[in-house]
């Protein structure tokens, strides 16, 4: 099989980094679960393509600008604005919105005029799709929530889906918190839970769902490969827990105390609205389509996914 052309959005952040090391590091392979490995050519859009150095990877401005011969049969798109940093003030919810919801719309129309037909597009959600929901456990079929990350994902993958009458496969990907070295939430977390400082947020019963980098990275390069994955996914992995479970997880395995409670009264004065919705609340997420079609996680555990990422 010849080698993937593979457009990146999103390339340079805390997953999309580690997609493409993950690309270039594998042998070229051909089988039913992936055909990506080291002939696959990157081309990863960055605001600063001249500031960047990889002779495997090309950065480039914006899809528009690809060389005219490069025609990417698979398009990945991560991008966003950092969501939980800050409070939504009316200006930080526009700069949210149009680096998802605009930025795929633009990224759609410039593959129109282009002429070009990718074969698949793997397109970034988020579990804030479902809005709290309580203990209820909700899979891929559960209604909208309410709320602005609700909405926020809602029209994200509004856009996404407009790639269908390309004829192109598209699969949403409704991400959990993603654990691992080098950014995400244990980039903030680890320095506090390190100095014994850690510990739930208010209660500690909002359910926290979650997913190994690897696992995450790993669904990505399956469905890339595997015409089976079409539509919306929950990527996170079969066991979420409560936050204080967690927290105690966490401080087990830094061998540090755990019990230091930030209240969310306070959480909820300094950072508003964005707190209430992605701290204090939560949802009971569950990847059944994923497991239906097979996807095998290497770390269903919380336990077994903290102590693969915190000893390396």
């Amino acid at each position: 099989m010849p080698s993937r052309i593979v457009f990146i959005n999103g390339g340079t952040g805390f997953i999309g980094k580690a997609l493409c090391s993950d690309f270039l590091s594998r042998p070229c392979e051909d089988t039913h679960q992936t055909t990506v490995g080291s002939g696959t050519k990157l081309y990863v859009q960055t605001r600063h393509p001249n500031q960047h150095r990889h002779q495997s990877i090309t950065f480039v401005s914006s899809y528009q600008n690809l060389p005219d011969d490069v025609v990417p049969d698979t398009i990945i798109n991560l991008a966003g604005a950092p969501i939980a940093e800050g409070r939504w003030t009316d200006r930080r919810k526009r700069i949210i919105r149009n680096s998802r919801v605009l930025l795929t719309d633009n990224l759609l129309n410039s593959v129109i005029q282009k002429g070009h037909t990718p074969e698949v597009l793997i397109n970034a959600s988020a579990v804030g799709f479902y809005g709290n929901c309580g203990d209820f456990c909700v899979d891929e079929d559960h209604s909208k929530g309410t709320g602005f990350a609700a909405d926020l994902c809602a029209d994200w993958e509004a856009s996404a889906q407009g790639f269908n009458r390309l004829g192109t496969r598209v699969c949403i990907l409704r991400i959990g918190i993603v654990l691992g070295l080098g950014g995400g939430a244990l980039a903030k977390l680890l320095p506090i839970f390190k100095l014994g400082l850690g510990g739930p947020i208010g209660d500690g019963e909002q359910w926290f769902s979650w997913v190994h980098k690897t696992d995450l990275l790993r669904l990505i390069t399956t469905m890339l490969g595997n015409a089976r994955y079409s539509g919306v996914y929950n990527a996170t992995a079969p066991n979420p827990v409560k936050q204080k479970d967690f927290a105690k997880a966490l401080g087990r395995e830094l061998r540090r105390p755990a019990v230091l409670p930030t209240p969310s009264w306070l959480l909820t004065a300094i950072y508003g609205e964005m707190a209430k919705e992605l701290l204090v609340e939560g949802q009971r997420v569950m990847p059944v389509k994923a497991e239906k079609d097979a996807f095998k996680f290497d770390y269903p555990q919380l336990d077994l996914a903290l102590r693969d990422i915190l000893r390396h």
